[in-house]
């Protein structure tokens, strides 16, 4: 997978069986390689909604010096409380155990208009998360597939059927922090990115270690797309999926 996508790094997991069983699997390969990767330093960008990266961060044990400067969401974490809650814990929990400081974006993932979402980042705690993004050296990240993860349904974030229709027509197969791609991973572009409370496309990959963790057979095409245009330049997976992607 290094040769074959220019990956800086790859990291396979023998695990196989339901998209529990992997994401359990992934997220405990994850806490591992967190705990052997956070040497101190790091600004740390993280998606808010990934049931594989909270698995990760559920399996990590406290840092005895502190891994990381900062830690900052990606996407908009207000949501619908049970599924905020979830998403929230994934960041401070994240930063707690590293010793780094948490930076929330004060705002839901997604909006109904370019015009709110333009209020918002003008606000000035949302320029000062905008300003923090252009510094991070790492992202964390979930490659999302369609249709969204539940944990992203339930948090009333994800888009809605008929704006997953009208990405399907455009070719859409997968996101990064809701920055939609095509099978190229080639970012599909529509009405849809101006309305993202989060990190650009643009700004994301500029981050020097982006690494995402994802798996199952459900995401094969979002991981090989995620791959292809250069979204994450780390992969941790299953077996199956690394097999698939070789292939």
């Amino acid at each position: 997978m290094e040769t074959t996508y220019g990956l800086a790094e790859a990291v396979v997991v023998d695990v196989q069986g339901s998209h529990l069983d992997i994401a359990t699997g992934l997220g405990s390969a994850g806490a591992s390689y967190l705990e052997t990767t956070l040497t101190g330093g790091e600004r740390v960008g993280i998606s808010s909604w990934s049931q594989t990266l909270l698995a990760a961060v559920d399996r990590m044990h406290p840092f005895r010096l502190p891994g990381a400067e900062s830690v900052i969401q990606l996407v908009g974490g207000l949501g619908d409380p049970s599924a905020q809650t979830q998403g929230n814990r994934l960041l401070t929990e994240m930063a707690r155990l590293v010793g780094a400081t948490p930076m929330f974006v004060p705002a839901p993932g997604l909006v109904g208009k370019k015009s709110i979402r333009d209020s918002l980042l003008s606000d000035p705690a949302m320029e000062s998360v905008a300003a923090a993004w252009s510094r991070l050296t790492m992202a964390l990240v979930g490659i999302g597939s369609l249709p969204p993860s539940p944990l992203l349904r339930a948090s009333g974030n994800a888009v809605d059927p008929a704006e997953q229709d009208k990405l399907l027509a455009a070719g859409a197969v997968g996101d990064v922090c809701q920055r939609y791609f095509d099978a190229t991973g080639t970012l599909v572009h529509s009405d849809l990115d101006d309305r993202v409370v989060g990190i650009d496309a643009e700004t994301l990959r500029r981050i020097p270690r982006r690494i995402g963790i994802a798996g199952g057979e459900s995401k094969h095409a979002a991981i090989h797309a995620a791959l292809t245009g250069a979204w994450v330049n780390v992969l941790l997976t299953d077996t199956g999926t690394a097999e698939a992607l070789v292939r």
